[in-house]
């Protein structure tokens, strides 16, 4: 009989479970369902229609309608499979990250968010196409954050394509489309008086990363910036492709195959030519003189004195492990028009060492002078002129800067004859080495400035020799 109890348990308590585990699974499904339904009255299906200026594209529209967490995104298909899945993953990416940073931030959901993403076809052509998506993001703060992004493909081999691509090997367009930017960018009011104008304007990589390809022109693009009044506009410049004939790529420039597929509306505005350097006449007497193993307190100020006072300049390169010591000394040399050049961290011979100390001496100054600065520096000068491949490689975009007048000041420590050494040797485009760590150097430099200007020398930094000297030889082409 109390087997029997005991086995009639058994099965009752089995029922119970069972009926249990349904139970559960139930709401669950029931949840899902209400989920999934809600979420279909929040997530409009993706709408499809015609782009307005090319017949053959398709604008995909994603909405979700709602004031936390809802956004709204449009981007284009080409039918080009390759191309499509590029343009779908970023505005994928861009939603996650969105809903990842309300997420992290754990806004409340009675907070009003936003994500729109809108998309402008620049140019498209046989060759190149280019998509402007333009960007603003809002989840807390006092304001939403624009930005923009472009995406160049080429079409042949539908890859993507940045401006590197489109330029010879080892040409110096970065140098050249700085210079420009930084021209064109200080006729704006807003941005002359802007104290990153020339971080963004600085000959790398990343500044001059968002661009369109026209039929006769290169359009380069720069991320809105905070200032004072709120976040500016997307700024462009457009520049003749006639400007960079010598080392553009046969595929990029003013042929059929770059002809647009509508008629192309040209830019209000477009540069012709490279700008001068400022205050510099290509056709006068042009040197740099240039300081090592700096900053330092006295030595270093009497320079900059001197320079400023014979409106002049001049390039130093520094060590980093003395930058952190003089970081408004630094500010000084670029307010005052000067170049700040990398001498590495702290002076080894960079061909002795192994990879990971290269890396040290060369990226933690580049990283140090930018910290104190705002700017990164676009030459290097190895210790002792020391380069190697094994060197080269970890230069990024900067230039290698040596010289050409060597007077020993760092030998003799007397300030006339360091005076005579280098007198004795100057002439039209020349480098002159010193040292601004020694007071009879920072003496002899005053006395050589008062006498150079004397002979009509324009005293100018390393980067503008270079932009005088490829001046020369367009001009003589």
């Amino acid at each position: 009989m109390k087997k029997k109890v005991k086995k009639f348990k058994r099965i009752k308590l089995k029922r119970v479970f069972t009926l249990l585990v349904c139970i559960f699974v139930l709401v669950i499904s029931i949840r899902y369902v209400i989920s999934e339904r809600a979420q279909a009255t929040v997530n409009k299906e993706v709408e499809i229609f015609t782009d307005e200026k090319y017949p053959t594209v398709e604008i995909q529209t994603m909405i979700k309608d709602q004031t936390h967490g809802g956004y709204s995104v449009s981007y284009p298909t080409l039918q080009i499979k390759k191309i499509d899945q590029a343009l779908k993953a970023y505005v994928n990416e861009e939603i996650t990250n969105y809903q990842q940073t309300i997420a992290q931030k754990n806004i409340p959901k009675k907070t009003s968010t936003e994500l729109t993403i809108t998309y402008d076809i620049t140019h498209y052509s046989e060759q190149t196409v280019t998509v402007l998506f333009n960007k603003y993001q809002f989840t807390d703060g006092e304001r939403g954050v624009p930005s923009i992004q472009t995406f160049t493909f080429d079409l042949p081999s539908q890859e993507q394509i940045s401006l590197q691509d489109i330029f010879h090997k080892n040409s110096d367009y970065l140098n050249s489309l700085s210079m420009i930017a930084y021209t064109e960018l200080k006729k704006n009011k807003e941005l002359a008086e802007s104290e990153i104008l020339k971080a963004k304007t600085e000959p790398n990589k990343d500044n001059f990363s968002q661009f369109s390809l026209l039929e006769d022109a290169i359009v380069l693009y720069f991320q809105p910036f905070l200032g004072a009044t709120g976040y500016s506009d997307t700024k462009s410049i457009a520049i003749k492709k006639a400007v960079f004939d010598a080392i553009l790529k046969d595929s990029y420039k003013n042929t059929k195959a770059n002809k647009n597929k509508i008629k192309e509306t040209a830019p209000s505005h477009i540069v012709t030519e490279l700008p001068k350097p400022s205050g510099i006449d290509p056709n006068k007497k042009v040197i740099a003189l240039t300081f090592d193993d700096g900053p330092s307190k006295g030595p270093t100020t009497l320079i900059l004195d001197a320079l400023k006072e014979y409106n002049s300049h001049a390039t130093f390169f520094v060590l980093g492990n003395r930058v952190q010591y003089y970081p408004e000394t630094i500010q000084r040399m670029f307010e005052e028009g000067n170049e700040v050049g990398n001498h590495s961290w702290n002076h080894p011979q960079l061909t002795r060492l192994k990879e990971e100390q290269i890396q040290h001496q060369i990226f933690d100054t580049q990283a140090i002078i930018k910290e104190v600065s705002g700017h990164e520096p676009s030459h290097i000068r190895p210790p002792y002129g020391a380069i190697n491949n094994d060197v080269r490689q970890y230069l990024g975009d900067m230039s290698v800067a040596l010289w050409n007048i060597d007077p020993e000041d760092w030998k003799s420590r007397d300030k006339d004859h360091i005076v005579q050494s280098v007198m004795s040797k100057v002439s039209d485009g020349k480098i002159v080495l010193m040292h601004d760590i020694y007071s009879t150097s920072a003496e002899a430099a005053v006395e050589i400035i008062k006498q150079l200007k004397a002979q009509d020398y324009q005293l100018v930094t390393i980067s503008e020799l270079e932009e005088v000297k490829k001046q020369r030889q367009e001009s003589t082409k």
